[in-house]
């Protein structure tokens, strides 16, 4: 499976040093404004930056034919532009990227998806993924109490 990513996803993986769990996809693609905003615009630790660009060289770089006129950062802009045109998965934790996403037919996964594929795929054990869950709250990502209740449910079932 391949995807075009926008920044969140993997700030929060790298702030756990989890960026492995994208191994799920074949191929990740990332537009400059991408890499731009994760490598650049940001005021990210020296040891998640390094991660962070490791990652990057395993990321391929592709520009949209067309970027869309849409009401959102540039980066979600140009990555939801490259999912349309290259018909792919968009990986993002922004609420309104990924609506915008859902209105224009386009798949979306975040962070707890890929941490549910990684499960489902047998790469992580259910107390694995409960101790991920568990760490990107701790860094500042945040879930309502249901969301929590509901998404450790959906671990256990799994």
């Amino acid at each position: 499976m391949e995807a075009v990513t926008n920044s969140t996803v993997l700030i929060v993986l790298a702030k756990i040093n989890r960026l492995d769990l994208l191994k799920i996809f074949k191929q990740i693609i990332a537009t400059k404004e991408i890499y731009s905003e994760v490598l650049e615009g940001k005021d990210i630790p020296e040891v998640e930056q390094s991660c962070l660009k490791t990652l990057f060289k395993t990321i391929k770089i592709k520009e949209p034919a067309k970027i869309l006129n849409l009401d959102l950062g540039v980066g979600e802009t140009s990555a939801i532009s490259l999912c349309l045109d290259e018909n792919k998965l968009f990986i993002s934790d922004d609420k309104k990227a990924r609506k915008t996403a859902e209105i224009l037919s386009i798949k979306c996964i975040g962070t707890i998806g890929i941490i549910l594929e990684n499960l489902k795929q047998e790469r992580i054990k259910k107390n694995e993924a409960k101790e991920i869950v568990k760490l990107i709250i701790s860094n500042s990502y945040y879930l309502t109490t249901d969301l929590y209740i509901k998404i450790i449910e959906l671990i256990e079932k799994n």
